[in-house]
């Protein structure tokens, strides 16, 4: 098993604090803002394909796929997490296992690991979040996104995790000076053997920040915690 090297450069960097309010997901800042997290801002969007979906399977059997889905998600980002702090890996779910032990040859691209669960926020966005991994993936400095899904995806897709990660690499360059090299997003496939991997410079992230600030002035509801 790989050796994962972790580096110590943030030690001492001041984080949000993750609480809840009114049912809401929100983080209070050194300074005592409270922003909103990137992730509900983006789970709030009209999501037309996953309506129609729904409609066609029936709620019941939507939620008991998207819980299902839900609970495995979790479980493979918690043993990625597990293998990167080089600890034991330890699953009583076979599936998680089994789509872990594919995904864990791509995790084997990370080294010099600045973070995982990171809690960054942007003042400038007035938005915060928690980002999977600040690391070097091969050789570069990157914010890196752990995802499963049922089924392979397209690039066009996946619009909301390059938005995700691009605030994430903006907001931990705002509070760290530090601007990372890339955009790696890692898909992991259920139903498949496949395990996608999405990068992107950050040269070409600028157009997802102005696309969630689109967001923001488009609904100005979206961001508000009280």
């Amino acid at each position: 098993m790989k050796h994962f090297n972790h580096v110590h450069d943030i030690d001492d960097l001041q984080v949000p604090t993750r609480q809840s309010i009114d049912g809401k997901r929100v983080y209070v800042t050194p300074d005592g803002n409270q922003y909103p997290s990137i992730t509900t801002i983006l789970g709030k969007q009209p999501k037309p394909s996953l309506v129609e979906w729904r409609e066609r399977v029936g709620d019941e059997e939507a939620n008991r796929i998207m819980k299902e889905a839900a609970k495995i998600g979790t479980e493979v980002h918690e043993l990625c997490e597990r293998y990167l702090y080089n600890k034991t890996i330890i699953s009583t779910d076979s599936e998680s296992r089994r789509v872990f032990n594919r995904m864990r040859f791509i995790l084997g691209n990370i080294d010099n690991i600045v973070g995982l669960e990171i809690p960054v926020y942007s003042d400038k966005l007035r938005v915060a979040g928690t980002t999977d991994c600040v690391a070097e993936y091969n050789g570069k400095i990157s914010v890196i996104d752990f995802k499963t899904s049922c089924k392979p995806k397209r690039e066009e897709w996946i619009e909301d995790y390059w938005i995700q990660a691009a605030f994430y690499a903006a907001a931990f360059y705002e509070m760290t000076g530090c601007i990372p090299e890339q955009l790696v997003i890692i898909i992991a496939v259920r139903n498949s053997f496949d395990v996608q991997v999405f990068k992107k410079s950050i040269f070409d992230s600028d157009i997802y920040i102005d696309k969630l600030v689109d967001i923001m002035k488009k609904d100005p509801m979206v961001i508000q915690i009280k």
